[in-house]
C-alpha cells in the first residue's frame, strides 16, 4: 500500500474549532485515502538547525499560541508516537548523509495537531514528528523529503504542514470571505503551474521568479513555505502532483491541499 505525500496548510489556530470549505476538504481527504499505518509530519512550527525526529512514545499536545479562546487550549490530540519508526527514520537520513538528532520529549505543535485532528479525529494512528530548517537551500530541503520516499511503500503517510501564502502583514482579520486577494491568487497560480510541471529549477528560485513572492513569503519567514519542498521530495520518484483544494482566510492566508505521488 503506497501512500501519497501531502502538503497541507494549517492556517490559523482557530481552524481547529471552525467549519468551512477547508476543514471539510481535510475531512474528505482522509476518507479518500487508504488508512495509513503511521504518519510522519513536518511542521513549520518546529524549526531546528539539525534535522530533528520525534522519538517519544506518547505525543503531548502543545498549545504554542496565545490570545485565543479557552476552547483551543482545552483540545488534546493524544496520538501515540512510534519509536521504532522514528529509529528507522534516523537510519534513512544516515544512509544519505543527512545529520539528524532524536528528540525524545517534544510532542505535537498546532502545525501538526490542527490538521491531524481534522483528518483523523480519533488520534488512533501513530505519529512521528519532524522539524524543518528554513535556512537550508531548497535543494537540501527537497533531499530531506526524498530520503523518506521508501516509507510511503510501507503505508506511512508523509505530511508537511505549513502555508504557501503566510504573511501577517497582509492579512485582513476582518475579512469573512474565503476568496483570496488578487496578488495572493497570482502567487498560488504560479506555484500551481510550476508544481504540476515539477519544475524544480523554478520552484527553487521562487523568491526571484514568482509574482508577489515577498508578500506571500516574508523575508526571514520562509518556515511555512519550505514544508512544500519536503513533501515534494518525498514523491521524487513519482513526480505527480494534484492540488486538491484551495481557499483563503483573511484575504491572503491560503488554505491549500497538495497531494504528491498518487498513482
Amino acid at each position: 500500500m503506497t501512500m501519497p505525500s501531502l502538503f497541507l496548510a494549517h492556517g490559523a489556530p482557530l481552524l481547529a474549532i471552525e467549519r468551512n470549505q477547508y476543514t471539510e476538504a481535510l475531512k474528505q481527504l482522509a476518507k479518500e485515502l487508504s488508512r495509513p499505518k503511521a504518519i510522519m509530519i513536518f511542521s513549520a512550527h518546529w524549526e531546528s538547525c539539525v534535522q530533528a525526529v520525534g522519538t517519544t512514545e506518547f505525543n503531548a499536545t502543545i498549545h504554542d499560541f496565545g490570545g485565543f479562546p479557552r476552547e483551543l487550549y482545552e483540545i488534546q490530540y493524544p496520538a501515540k508516537g512510534d519509536p521504532a519508526l522514528a529509529a528507522k527514520t534516523m537510519q534513512a537520513f544516515a544512509k544519505v548523509n543527512i545529520s539528524a538528532q532524536a528528540e525524545p520529549v517534544r510532542g505535537l505543535d498546532h502545525g501538526a495537531w490542527v490538521v491531524l485532528r481534522m483528518m483523523y479525529p480519533e488520534a488512533d494512528i501513530p505519529v512521528v514528528s519532524l522539524s524543518v530548517n528554513p535556512y537550508l537551500s531548497p535543494e537540501e530541503q527537497y533531499a530531506i523529503g526524498k530520503a523518506l520516499r521508501a516509507f510511503r511503500d510501507d503505508g506511512v503517510l508523509i505530511i508537511a504542514s505549513g502555508g504557501t501564502v503566510h504573511n501577517f502583514a497582509y492579512m485582513n482579520m476582518r475579512s469573512d470571505t474565503e476568496e483570496g486577494d488578487e496578488w495572493a491568487v497570482q502567487f498560488e497560480e504560479w506555484l500551481r503551474d510550476k508544481i504540476e510541471a515539477w519544475d524544480l529549477e523554478s520552484l527553487f528560485r521562487y523568491e526571484t521568479l514568482a509574482p508577489y513572492a515577498r508578500q506571500a513569503v516574508p523575508a526571514h519567514g520562509s518556515e511555512h513555505f519550505v514544508p512544500l519542498l519536503y513533501a515534494m521530495g518525498a514523491a521524487d520518484e513519482d513526480r505527480t502532483a494534484a492540488r486538491e483544494h484551495i481557499s483563503f482566510r483573511y484575504g491572503s492566508l491560503s488554505h491549500v491541499i497538495w497531494k504528491f505521488g498518487a498513482k
